[in-house]
C-alpha cells in the first residue's frame, strides 16, 4: 500500500503518525512564564533519543488559532522545562490540561491533581543547571 500523505488531511495523518509507535509516550511538559505563571501541557510527539548527550525532542504544533503554544513561548525564553511523566492518578488533570487556556491562567488553577511523580529537567546550552525546585513542577 502507498500513502501519499500530501493527500491526507491534517486530522488524517495525525492519527497515522500517532499510531506508528505504541504505546505512546506522553511528555506532559512543565514550564514558567515571564511573570511566572506555571504552564502545564501534554504533548503525544515527543522521545528521548541519547543519553550521552541528553538529548529529549518535543514536537509542539501551533495553537488551533495559529499562535504559538505558551509552552514553546516559555522554553525559548528561559531554555527550560521539565517532562513528567503521567500515571494513572493524573491522567485526568493531564488530559484537562490539554485545553487551551489563556496565557496569563495556570492550568493548575483550573484543574484538581499536578506532575508529582518522576520528572526530568531539561535546559539548553543557555541554561546548563536545573532551577529551584519551586519551578520543577504545575503546582501553583
Amino acid at each position: 500500500m502507498d500513502l501519499k500523505l500530501a493527500e491526507l488531511t491534517v486530522l488524517e495523518r495525525y492519527k497515522l503518525l500517532i499510531g506508528l509507535v505504541i504505546p505512546r509516550p506522553i511528555a506532559w511538559i512543565s514550564t514558567r512564564s515571564a511573570n511566572g505563571v506555571a504552564n502545564c501541557a501534554p504533548f503525544s510527539f515527543f522521545n528521548v533519543f541519547s543519553e550521552d548527550p541528553p538529548l529529549c525532542v518535543v514536537g509542539i504544533n501551533p495553537r488551533s488559532d495559529g499562535a504559538l503554544k505558551h509552552s514553546l513561548k516559555n522554553i525559548r525564553r528561559t531554555g527550560e522545562f521539565v517532562v513528567n511523566l503521567v500515571d494513572e492518578a493524573t491522567a485526568n488533570a493531564m488530559h484537562q490540561s490539554s485545553h487551551e487556556y489563556a496565557e496569563d491562567e495556570s492550568e493548575s488553577s483550573r484543574r484538581p491533581g499536578s506532575p508529582k511523580r518522576r520528572r526530568c529537567w531539561f535546559g539548553t546550552r543557555a541554561s546548563p543547571r536545573p532551577p529551584p525546585a519551586s519551578n520543577a513542577s504545575c503546582s501553583a
